[in-house]
């Protein structure tokens, strides 16, 4: 089987092709125009079992893996912090596009990464429908910093209301088309009703939780912990180093912030994550650990109900 290594940005996307000892490297547009193009550079070099792999980066991988699965190519999607390891132990000093493509197709070859399918189309419509729910509640944020910071005369300042005004008009349009996807797909629907059952979790972030936990691809609670990001991380060696446990961050970083706001509500409205936090906090630890505690009951046990399975006692414990 050819390794194909894809380093993929905004714009366009850089293949490094290994065939045996051949490689082969070529950039093209990130786009429809683009895809049809490696289809047929792949096609001219007799390529027939292709394994494709790529980063996980924002959210402009996602046309360029579909299009590759449709052809039938296996198509892994990787951790970029993957990469960044495996680049430090093969001693790298060079970064381009060109060298990037390459390393993850030497990567590919010699981990064989787990192949990736490609989500059902109406989580993908959800996926898109709470990425731009959350582009323009940032553009916002940023328009309302921007204009407190500078002086803007009376002019300027009705144009920035009525901007303000258009953007939560469009916010308040995409959280309507929100509800009715989850309306329209019983299986989304039935998710959120459960979900959103556990004081704290609300309907968003419930969706978020659908949208972006790939429930199907873990095995435990604790993987699904660990895929948010969420999973402790310790630092000790021999006798000197003794550093303080830290979550590890290396994990979905979207979904670790979607769960911030609903663990401070879960700790004030949920009786027993209150009582959860109230033990932590006796035993004195530190508010931010506190909340990324509950933060990680919250994850595990939105994994238990989307599985299907009753919370156990262990798990709220």
């Amino acid at each position: 089987m050819d390794v194909l290594g894809i380093d993929i940005s905004k714009a366009d996307f850089h293949a490094c092709l290994i065939q045996g000892t051949n490689y082969s490297k070529k950039s093209f547009p990130n786009g429809p125009a683009g895809y049809r193009q490696v289809q047929s550079w792949l096609k001219n070099r007799r390529c027939t079992q292709v394994h494709a792999c790529m980063e996980a980066t924002g959210a402009y991988w996602e046309g360029l893996a579909k299009a590759l699965y449709d052809l039938g190519k296996t198509v892994s999607v990787i951790n970029p912090a993957q990469m960044t390891f495996f680049a430090r132990s093969q001693l790298r000093r060079t970064k381009t596009d060109a060298v990037d493509a390459e390393m993850i197709a030497e990567f590919c070859l010699e981990r064989r990464p787990r192949a990736w399918v490609p989500a059902p189309e109406e989580i993908l419509e959800l996926r898109g429908l709470l990425t731009y729910r959350t582009h323009v509640i940032q553009e916002a944020v940023s328009l309302k910093q921007m204009v407190s910071q500078i002086r803007v005369g009376t002019e300027l300042h009705k144009a920035h209301l009525q901007q303000l005004k258009a953007l939560d008009k469009t916010l308040a349009a995409v959280e309507k088309q929100l509800r009715s996807h989850a309306r329209a797909h019983e299986s989304i629907g039935k998710a959120v009703k459960a979900l959103t059952a556990v004081p704290g979790l609300g309907e968003t972030t419930a969706l978020a939780i659908i949208a972006k936990l790939p429930v199907e691809r873990l095995r435990s609670g604790k993987a699904a912990a660990a895929y948010v990001g969420l999973a402790p991380s310790e630092r000790q060696s021999g006798t000197s180093v003794r550093g303080k446990p830290r979550i590890c961050k290396i994990g979905n970083a979207s979904l670790r912030r979607d769960l911030y706001m609903p663990a401070i509500v879960a700790m004030r409205f949920n009786p027993i994550l209150k009582a959860f936090a109230d033990r932590l906090k006796e035993r004195g630890k530190p508010g931010k650990v506190i909340v990324v505690a509950v933060m990680r009951k919250l994850i595990v046990l939105a994994f238990s109900i989307l599985k299907g399975l009753h919370p156990s006692a262990d798990v709220m414990a």
